[in-house]
């Protein structure tokens, strides 16, 4: 629909108004005048009716030859998806209608390929992707808030896959260099819905490196995320906004807060931020706010995160971990570090957070049996990545499957 001239489209009606008519095929939309023997009969057709046309196609019109109904709806829809922008909610809960708009084709476009880029480099590197499974006996236990659902089959209870966490630790013992592209289900507190970054649905490049340093995969991310942008530069740089297209975004090295530091510049700015507890995604924001480029935030509290953090050496008050913050008030990326692989203080981290020791044993098994190695790793939020290169206002436009916290999927 892209080319002027005569020919055939194969296209749905999207719209009308006053003698216009906005046509949609895959490559996106556009408003003609319709002209022509058969213009009075293609206008009036009911919208999302699918029609070969014969005919025309000039900058601003189109000269009707001929017409063919190839599907008419029986009810027209409602739903007036080339209108305004919907709301978080409205898309949430109606996205099979919205989704034909033509911003979500750049959203659709742009997680194909930071997906192709990333296997490009990591396979490079010496990685090998993975299929991350949906259920297990147990899984994250570290999610700050969220819940981990469950459901039921052959009298067992399933936990779905909220992290890949510890299959990761596993596979990396084994191939040393791996990754997966995990989707994870984990129910957020409804007041997460307003923080423009959190669904209850996403997906993550989730990456381990078997005997590797935490500075190793920290490069690791620094190029995958820099690579990935220059690549985007070079094939798609329209796709991105203006200010999103400097070469040097994304250039490392990044710098790097502690965790300490950041909860005292965070008390400078003005919030109550408790050292030992996660950050408010509040502070997180207003912390992201003063940086222009990504910055590293390491060295948070174990008490604050999950099991399977290794201790930092000469404190180990504080993990050997760390966040990827995006610049601009985006906020967290990116999540990683080196795992604990020792069997005893895997006990003992387990019971401190009061989990069940039982649902792990198969986990605690290898670790007893000296079948989990030392390794590092993170996990790479894809919507927001989207969101950031895209310049979303809200990750719910990041997804074509928005799963947004407190509303009721399709």
């Amino acid at each position: 629909m892209r080319e002027h001239g005569r020919g055939e489209i194969l296209a749905w009606v999207a719209g009308k108004k006053d003698g216009l008519i906005v046509l949609r095929d895959p490559s996106g939309l556009r408003e003609v005048r319709v002209e022509g023997r058969d213009a009075d009969k293609l206008t009036s057709l009911p919208l999302e009716t699918l029609v070969w046309i014969k005919g025309v196609l000039k900058e601003s019109s189109l000269i009707v030859e001929e017409i063919t109904v190839i599907n008419k709806p029986i009810v027209e829809r409602g739903v007036n998806y080339i209108a305004e922008r919907p709301s978080p909610r409205e898309f949430a809960e109606s996205y099979y209608w919205y989704v034909r708009r033509e911003e979500f084709w750049k959203t659709a476009f742009l997680r194909s390929r930071l997906l192709k880029y990333a296997r490009e480099l990591l396979e490079e590197r010496g990685f090998i992707e993975i299929e991350a499974p949906m259920v297990g006996v147990a899984s994250d236990p570290g999610l700050r808030g969220a819940r981990k659902l469950w459901t039921q089959a052959y009298g067992y209870k399933l936990e779905l896959t909220s992290s890949v966490i510890m299959y990761k630790q596993l596979m990396a013992s084994v191939f040393e260099k791996i990754f997966y592209t995990a989707r994870n289900v984990r129910e957020e507190p409804l007041e997460n819905s307003g923080s423009g970054r959190h669904l209850f649905e996403f997906t993550q490049l989730d990456l381990e490196w078997g005997l590797s340093s935490m500075e190793d995969v920290m490069r690791l991310a620094e190029d995958l995320i820099y690579y990935s942008h220059k690549r985007i530069l070079e094939d798609s740089p329209d796709i991105l906004p203006e200010k999103n297209r400097d070469p040097n975004l994304f250039k490392p090295p990044y710098p790097m807060l502690t965790y300490s530091d950041a909860v005292k510049k965070a008390r400078e700015l003005g919030f109550n931020e408790e050292w030992g507890r996660e950050l408010s995604v509040e502070a997180e924001t207003a912390l992201s706010k003063g940086f222009e480029k990504p910055f590293w935030l390491a060295f948070f509290p174990q008490a604050s995160r999950g099991f399977y953090y290794y201790p930092l050496e000469g404190d180990e008050k504080l993990n050997m971990d760390f966040n990827l913050i995006l610049p601009w008030g985006f906020g967290e990326v990116l999540d990683g570090g080196c795992r604990e692989y020792r069997y005893e203080r895997l006990v003992e981290r387990i019971k401190k957070q009061g989990e069940d020791i039982g649902k792990y044993r198969w986990f605690l098994d290898l670790a007893l049996n000296g079948g989990i190695a030392p390794s590092c790793g993170w996990g790479l939020g894809l919507e927001r990545f989207i969101r950031f290169l895209l310049g979303l206002d809200h990750i719910v436009y990041a997804t074509l499957h928005p799963r947004l916290p407190g509303v009721l999927p399709p």
